[in-house]
């Protein structure tokens, strides 16, 4: 048996369709698939928990990763804590698979060498459609450089402690991960024997605009940040990451915990009250929950506001509420990343509230 992991968040159910139904028509039947939801929109996620029942192969996982930022890393490591077989595939919700993949994998496992496999992109257009795989027209195809999609030894991820969770968003995690292995023993291999693996459409991390807040929580330099980290991880030749509780998926109760009725404070957007709570409060604060609302100073639209900015004189200084979620999430993925938190921005794009349990 191999295991088959989909990390996953609020993704159409057509695509979800189209993936799991090409597992169906594998002619190896020799899987499992377990799909961890990360904290879709629970109306979402109670349609995904039904519609799965129909695919008797999948085991569905709830993880209360609500209003946190995305990270496929701790996505999978919560798969990867659930697994009983000796060897895991890493999959992707866009995936569609040749009916001879799961043979295909059977025939490459070996505990020493984990393989990545290229993969034939579709269109827009072709990806809305339903073929058999031959007939399918690919626009193009990965590189070597791309490892997202990977057959592990569970021996060699556990090794290694699973993917580094300090990856948030997109990127670099794939690469890490395959970089550590190597470090620890272990080798890597690029099948492109054949195009196993198409990949349906849909609009890119990288194209959208990173620089304007928007109510899915974005961070403008996450790709460089991300870079930093995997580069400092190479240069020490660092093997094992996270800590002991690596794989923690959170509980309803935890996260209704959090949830629960408080009086958050209120937090105007001036310069020296941001860097106060994030340089003093948020880390000289225990044993507590903070509730914090950021919010714009209304001072800061007035007439006699704009007068001294115009005429240079010294007053108030502000950052706006992008600068400001930049400040606070960039702070959460370095420093607060197993922490308990929720970070919401309101749907006006007027205020964020951020409650964390310290």
């Amino acid at each position: 048996m191999i295991t088959i992991i989909y990390p996953y968040r609020n993704r159409d159910q057509f695509r979800i369709s189209n993936s799991l139904d090409s597992l169906i028509r594998q002619s190896n039947k020799e899987f499992c698939v377990i799909f961890v939801d990360y904290g879709s929109d629970f109306e979402i996620s109670n349609s995904i928990k039904e519609f799965l029942q129909q695919y008797e192969f999948v085991r569905y996982v709830h993880s209360f990763h609500n209003n946190q930022p995305w990270s496929r890393s701790k996505a999978i490591n919560i798969g990867l804590r659930l697994v009983e077989t000796d060897y895991v595939f890493i999959a992707d919700i866009d995936i569609i698979f040749h009916p001879q993949f799961i043979e295909v994998l059977a025939s490459l496992k070996n505990p020493v060498t984990n393989v990545y496999f290229q993969i034939g992109y579709l269109g827009k257009e072709e990806s809305q459609s339903v073929k058999v795989f031959e007939e399918y027209t690919i626009l193009s195809k990965s590189i070597k450089e791309g490892q997202g999609l990977s057959l592990f030894s569970m021996k060699s991820l556990l090794k290694v402690n699973g993917f580094d969770e300090f990856f948030h968003f997109w990127g670099a995690e794939d690469e890490d991960v395959h970089s550590r292995l190597q470090k620890a023993g272990f080798h890597s291999r690029f099948y492109n024997t054949d195009i196993l693996l198409l990949h349906q459409w849909h609009k890119s991390f990288e194209s959208l605009d990173k620089n304007k807040l928007s109510v899915e929580p974005m961070l403008s330099d996450v790709f460089s940040l991300n870079k930093q980290k995997l580069r400092f991880s190479q240069r020490n030749n660092i093997v094992k990451v996270n800590f002991e509780n690596w794989g923690k998926k959170i509980s309803k109760n935890e996260f209704e915990v959090l949830n629960s009725n408080s009086e958050p404070l209120i937090l105007l957007n001036k310069k020296h009250v941001i860097k106060n709570f994030i340089d003093i409060v948020l880390p000289s604060t225990h044993s507590k929950i903070i509730d914090v609302i950021f919010k714009e100073d209304v001072y800061q639209s007035t007439i006699n506001y704009k007068i001294k900015k115009f005429l240079r004189i010294k007053t108030q200084e502000y950052y706006t509420l992008k600068e400001i979620n930049d400040l606070v999430l960039k702070t959460l993925v370095i420093y607060y990343q197993d922490y308990l938190f929720n970070y919401e921005i309101n749907s006006n794009l007027k205020s964020i509230q951020f409650k964390i349990k310290k």
